[in-house]
């Protein structure tokens, strides 16, 4: 959880410090005020990026060169840990008044789950953003697997930039990298596909209850083989190793004309099953709506086992306004259970009786 954030020239806020209590935060206000901006910054302040874009710039208050977001992140076994990332010319990440140039040392000191608009791209956006949320939700669980994309990203880019330069690289530069692509890429996938099981055991439930619905909401993980079609596998991680080094070795003419790696987990998706069709094609927009609602659920839900910790602060974002009162009161009674929630809101929803600490948001200031 986080007890406490401090904002300097971040979007709409000058100079604004904030005191979290360990339960239920309800942030209230029109629209535009700043209500999502907070919870931005906690989410910032947590991974190092935004959940509404990757402009760092656009974080910076207007007419500001800088901006500052720290925290205070009590410890359960210790003092708190005092957290800061400023942005000016460049990145600096404190921990504790101390200097720290990785991210990978500096990330996930307090574990985040959102519930925002966005989610509607679980089962509707493009791959790239379903790719985003198992790295994110697995990454927050193990910090192994961050290494693994870490080490993968590095030899992607790597291996691209070489594909791009024919005349000046030979097929033996571009492919050394292949062995990091298969290690690493083999070792991500297989993450990927124990979260996605996680995430359907929990799903069988929640698409229930949620959708009151005798179908079942499903997730159907896909990876590119060496045959560069999208289709489900049950490999073990060496087999796996394996087959991306022959599709890496298969498809390099064709990645040498398009200048890019084909196959890898890059390229990888899930498709969201309703019953027995693709929910993004064939569901309503309500349907869909509930759908992410469930999958965000099932990883808030499945986060918490691997930590074995119900230490896990919910952003939420407005998203009950589609919901009818019996979905909105099973959706407060799952996050009731969270240690911590920010709860944004333009008016305190109807029947909402939650023991909270509530902040009153007008125009980039805060009153409690």
């Amino acid at each position: 959880m986080i007890s406490r954030i401090h904002l300097i020239h971040y979007r709409n806020y000058d100079d604004c410090v904030i005191d979290f209590d360990s339960g239920m935060n309800v942030l209230v206000g029109r629209n535009g005020q700043g209500k999502t901006n907070i919870l931005e910054a906690v989410y910032y302040l947590s991974l190092l990026r935004s959940f509404r874009t990757s402009n760092v710039n656009e974080l910076r208050q207007w007419k500001s060169n800088f901006f500052t977001v720290s925290g205070v992140i009590p410890s359960q076994v210790g003092p708190a840990d005092e957290v800061a990332v400023s942005y000016g010319a460049e990145r600096r990440l404190t921990v504790n008044g101390v200097p720290v140039y990785r991210a990978s040392d500096f990330v996930f000191k307090f574990i985040c789950v959102t519930f925002i608009p966005e989610d509607l791209d679980l089962v509707q956006g493009a791959p790239l953003q379903r790719r985003r949320f198992l790295d994110i939700a697995i990454s927050q669980t193990s910090q192994e697997y961050l290494h693994n994309l870490q080490g993968y990203a590095a030899a992607l880019k790597s291996r691209n930039a070489l594909l791009k330069q024919p005349e000046k690289y030979d097929k033996l530069t571009v492919t050394a990298y292949d062995t990091l692509l298969a290690r690493n890429g083999a070792a991500i996938e297989v993450a990927r596909i124990a979260f996605v099981q996680k995430l359907n055991e929990r799903l069988m439930e929640l698409s229930g209850k949620l959708l009151e619905d005798s179908r079942l909401l499903r997730l159907k993980y896909m990876f590119r083989l060496g045959n560069n079609l999208l289709q489900e596998h049950h490999l073990d991680q060496n087999e796996l190793e394996a087959a991306i080094r022959e599709g890496l070795e298969k498809n390099y003419e064709r990645d040498l004309q398009n200048g890019s790696t084909s196959i890898g987990p890059h390229r990888s998706d899930f498709t969201c099953i309703l019953g027995d069709a693709n929910m993004g094609s064939y569901a309503s927009q309500g349907e869909c709506r509930l759908g992410s609602l469930s999958i965000k659920l099932a990883c808030l839900d499945a986060v918490r086992e691997v930590r074995g910790s119900n230490d896990v602060t919910l952003l939420v974002d407005d998203v009950t306004g589609e919901l009818d009162e019996n979905r909105k009161n099973r959706f407060f009674s799952v996050i009731r259970e969270v240690g911590q929630v920010l709860f944004a809101c333009t008016e305190v929803p109807h029947g909402f009786n939650e023991k909270a600490k509530y902040f009153n948001i007008n125009a980039g200031s805060v009153r409690v």
